[in-house]
């Protein structure tokens, strides 16, 4: 029996926010307790603890609004990993949302996506995360409907998440620019190392890239944003404003190899944890 196999997963509660933040943090990951307390809240967080009590993995099942729900915050302290932690904690997150009638989804790093694929995740796109400096101007104070933005990103993401967008917009530093015409919104908030801008959602790359100028021009300090390798003028206007790639994810579902949604009209990605 394998050391992993004796260690039993247990459920995540409101009081393991902290734990799950320490683990976060040491990975170097831009998720704040808030991000933490909404996978915790409304979906099904699990995690792993060791002799002692300490939590030294996690993962998280995030259900949607049908087709699909979301396995993220696959985290394992570095003393434990390469002992098929991670690997149980996925096959109960996936157990979890095909007990929903829901098609499990996830973005994976490169090392991530050898792993996953053996798992039987199939890739459906890449992305690449940027990273750069904001402009230092002030974003404009405002609101936004929550419906409108809801039923936007469900169209271009394929499924509705109304609980995240409405969690999305009701934290401090939350912004949401909308595009002419109501066909399209960018939002940008709060991480723990920088700015998280996403999603993007346009009906095409030029609205898109009009909507990332304004973002990246009025966000101060350290930037994020999740895009699609398709977009290649967002790509060239970022490294031309001194943009770089951090990192690339693949977007991967169980057994399934078509995206869902439209990804014609999805410019940025909310974050590779929840897609």
């Amino acid at each position: 029996m394998a050391v992993s196999d004796e260690l039993l997963i247990v459920d995540l509660d409101a009081g393991d926010a902290d734990a799950g933040m320490a683990l976060s943090t040491e990975s170097g990951w831009n998720q704040t307790a808030d991000d933490w307390r909404h996978f915790i809240e409304t979906g099904h967080a699990i995690g792993v603890r060791d002799g002692d009590g300490r939590l030294i993995a996690s993962a998280a099942a995030l259900p949607y609004d049908g087709p699909l729900g979301y396995i993220g915050m696959v985290l394992v302290t570095q003393s434990w990993r390469r002992r098929g932690i991670a690997t149980r904690l996925v096959d109960r997150c996936i157990e979890a949302l095909e007990g929903r009638n829901l098609v499990p989804v996830l973005d994976a790093t490169a090392a991530g996506e050898a792993v996953y694929s053996r798992q039987g995740f199939l890739p459906q796109f890449r992305f690449d995360r940027w990273q750069g400096t904001g402009g230092g101007g002030e974003l404009a104070a405002g609101g936004a409907d929550v419906s409108a933005v809801v039923n936007l990103d469900a169209a271009a993401f394929g499924a509705a998440r109304s609980s995240l967008m409405t969690d999305f917009l009701g934290r401090d530093g939350t912004q949401v620019l909308l595009a002419e015409g109501g066909e399209g919104f960018a939002m940008i908030r709060h991480g723990r190392r920088a700015w998280q801008a996403g999603p993007v959602v346009a009906p095409d790359q030029g609205t898109a890239l009009d909507l990332v100028k304004q973002l990246m021009a009025t966000a101060s300090g350290p930037v994020f944003i999740d895009v699609p390798q398709r977009w290649q003028a967002i790509g060239q206007w970022l490294t031309d404003a001194g943009f770089t790639v951090q990192r690339s994810f693949a977007r991967m579902a169980l057994r399934r190899a078509e995206p869902f949604g439209d990804p014609s009209r999805l410019f940025a990605v909310a974050g590779p944890e929840f897609g």
